[in-house]
């Protein structure tokens, strides 16, 4: 008798298993994501829901300035996530490991939907993590310490998932986070520049 697919719930279930396993360190980090082309598309169904909460729900800076919209939100994030997915791409296919790009996507994908949700939980709990006064200065809250550490908490998903997902040598991992890093710096501060 063949197998039921899993539904929507139940892969995001595993793939937050998943993502706690790549917090971790665990090896068998891969065996709680789907990287067929079924799963790679559940992944971006979670991507997108990962934007939308981000663009509708709170913003992580109280700013004096009037609200950003959430469409431009939805467009910068799906533009900022193109160019970090194309230049990984490229870097990959430089490091002749272009076979681990489809589990990347998959592992980045849900991992992106997770920090979405606790970040909203963050603002939503202690406020954003940082306020922009009127004069432009920015002063750090409650919220900061908890915001720290979910992004060192990404970055630990990243590195883990360059060793035990896309089982990558030590010198392509050194490459893979720094164009991983680079891109999620730089990208933003680029397409607010030339965005309206």
């Amino acid at each position: 008798m063949p197998q039921s697919s899993p539904t929507f719930v139940e892969e995001a279930m595993d793939a937050a298993r998943g993502v706690w396993a790549l917090v971790l360190g665990r090896r068998d980090a891969a065996q709680y994501f789907d990287f067929s082309p079924r799963g790679l598309i559940g992944s971006f169904i979670a991507l997108v829901l990962g934007i939308a909460i981000q663009a509708f729900g709170p913003h992580p800076i109280d700013a004096a300035a009037p609200p950003v919209s959430a469409l431009s939100v939805v467009i910068v994030s799906a533009l900022v996530l193109a160019g970090q997915y194309g230049i990984i791409l490229l870097v990959l296919r430089q490091l002749g490991r272009t076979d681990s790009y489809v589990p990347f996507l998959v592992a980045q994908n849900w991992a992106t939907l997770f920090q979405s949700v606790i970040t909203i939980a963050i603002i939503a709990l202690l406020g954003p993590p940082m306020t922009v006064d009127s004069q432009g200065y920015a002063q750090l809250t409650n919220g900061s310490f908890f915001y720290v550490g979910l992004s060192i908490a990404m970055l630990v998903v990243w590195f883990n998932l360059s060793r035990h997902i896309m089982t990558l040598r030590p010198l392509h991992i050194a490459v893979f986070l720094a164009t991983l890093l680079g891109t999620a710096l730089v990208l933003p501060v680029f397409l607010g520049a030339i965005l309206p």
